[in-house]
């Protein structure tokens, strides 16, 4: 068994179209191309330079100015302190920050990265305004952009009653890719997503978040990842790798969602609770928000509402953590139909690991059990044995589950570690995490000859012999590109499919 943390996901369309079109657009896309350049920002540049590595720009919006599609933007190492002159624009009730609107192509992105091999930190809590605005830190307003390799610290809400913050405000872009971005340390919430499709988050984290202005102490609307589309066409989004903990409310949260989302491998811990100085602490737990590891799905318990998609979406959560969270560990959030729950682990959280709740009906306001929900292969681990509540079993799908149909008992021994300070485990340059054993079903345990849990990967998504060009034509990288030659122990979308070559 190998745990696998590098994941990849394609956003191209590969359908056939008339070849007189294909031209045309490989035409576009060769002249785009061959004109993008690269343009260079740095803590101690200067906004009058030309924006060449030996002279770089101080800010993103001089560097925005000299930007046209399929540029690349590099910040260099160092602290960027944001003040409010730098704001670029305004989508009401937002002041965007950063607003970036000038889109990429399927072949070549607008890409804001940090440097290889250094960390940018964007700084935003000097931002004040007019005490009017909610802040958007990153405003993703155009398609196929690349955010890669830098942190967003710091940002602020300055506007009271129920309101927000956002470190990256997807509104409106799709094809985009959020990679190896670490939200931490401010008011806001990570990364929240209200338009487009086939958005990929990748490899982010989303950490020590609390709102103590707008509505008080209570820290209840910052949450690590939410995606909250308002369309059914907006399909195809996804997080992976991704980790979310200490945010004020939830971890992940897709209430209000009109089309199904996918959560791969992600770690939801210590949501619900206050942040601490140090956001490694495993031991201090001062009560916030709702806490809920990751909520999939919901419109509310009002009789008021009255726009509801059709069909409801079934969100596909899979080989995710949800551990020592203030609420349920993963939940369905009074849901108007089923989700499928795949190869989870769900430990310790405070109410239940496993909530399947939903609304009786658009009409009825009623809490039922949950119905048409498809739990296979998933581990629980609870010394109070709230493993699983309301969920119908009658209209529902259990499959190996620790919890049903056949009970299976669980506890620290069947791990290869339970301990949390794992979950912390820094991210190489690349963003991608090291081998962790929490929660890792040990070897000869029922677990593991149960194929149970969130590290294993079935047979089916692995390819033991090793694949070329020449018998698997359409083999692919994270950014699209084709590969001659995978290599062992790394995940490639091999003929529209993610693979593990072993």
């Amino acid at each position: 068994m190998r745990n696998c943390y590098v994941l990849s996901y394609l956003f191209c369309n590969f359908a056939c179209m008339k070849q007189l079109l294909l031209s045309i657009i490989c035409a576009v896309t060769a002249i785009s191309t061959a004109q993008s350049k690269v343009i260079y920002v740095a803590p101690d540049g200067n906004d009058s330079s030309n924006g060449s590595i030996s002279a770089p720009l101080g800010t993103l919006p001089a560097a925005y100015k000299k930007v046209v599609a399929g540029d690349t933007v590099y910040f260099r190492g160092g602290t960027y302190y944001i003040t409010d002159s730098q704001v670029m624009g305004y989508k009401e009730p937002y002041a965007c920050v950063f607003l970036l609107e000038k889109a990429g192509t399927a072949k070549k992105r607008t890409c804001f990265m940090g440097y290889p091999g250094e960390r940018p930190v964007f700084d935003f809590s000097a931002l004040q305004l007019d005490g009017q605005h909610r802040f958007a830190a990153f405003y993703l307003g155009a398609d196929y952009l690349h955010l890669r390799n830098f942190d967003i610290v710091g940002v602020p809400v300055r506007v009271t009653g129920h309101t927000q913050s956002e470190c990256i405000s997807a509104r409106q872009g799709s094809y985009c890719i959020v990679e190896n971005i670490a939200m931490h340390d401010g008011m806001a919430i990570g990364y929240y997503q209200t338009a487009g499709s086939n958005n990929l988050v990748l490899n982010c984290d989303a950490y020590n978040n609390y709102d103590d202005y707008s509505e008080g102490a209570y820290g209840g609307n910052v949450d690590g990842f939410g995606c909250h589309v308002t369309k059914e066409r907006f399909t195809g989004n996804v997080f992976r790798g991704c980790r979310a903990w200490r945010n004020s409310d939830d971890g992940f949260d897709l209430i209000n969602c009109f089309a199904p989302v996918e959560i791969d491998h992600c770690f939801a811990f210590f949501n619900g609770y206050r942040p601490t100085s140090s956001p490694y602490n495993t031991s201090t737990f001062e009560s916030a928000g709702d806490g809920n590891g990751l909520k999939a799905g919901g419109y509310g318990m009002s009789a008021s509402t009255t726009k509801f998609p059709n069909p409801c979406p079934q969100h596909f959560v899979h080989h995710c953590v949800a551990y020592r969270n203030k609420s349920n560990g993963i939940y369905s959030n009074h849901h108007l139909g089923g989700n499928r729950w795949e190869n989870n682990s769900s430990g310790q959280n405070q109410r239940y690991n496993y909530s399947m709740v939903n609304r009786k009906s658009q009409s009825e306001v009623v809490d039922v059990d949950g119905y048409d929900h498809i739990l296979t292969n998933n581990v629980s681990w609870h010394t109070s044995g709230k493993h699983l509540t309301q969920c119908d079993q009658t209209t529902s799908t259990l499959t190996n589950n620790t919890f049903g149909p056949t009970t299976i008992a669980v506890n620290s021994s069947s791990f290869v570690s339970v301990t949390a300070t794992n979950l912390f485990a820094p991210r190489d340059a690349e963003g991608n995490l090291p081998d962790i054993n929490f929660m890792v079903a040990k070897q000869g345990s029922p677990i593991a000859d149960g194929e149970m849990g969130w590290a294993w990967q079935h047979a089916e998504t692995s390819i033991t012999t090793p694949v070329t060009t020449a018998d698997a034509p359409q083999v692919y990288d994270i950014s699209g590109s084709q590969v001659k030659t995978p290599i062992p122990g790394h995940i490639y979308i091999i003929n529209g499919k993610k693979q593990l070559i072993r």
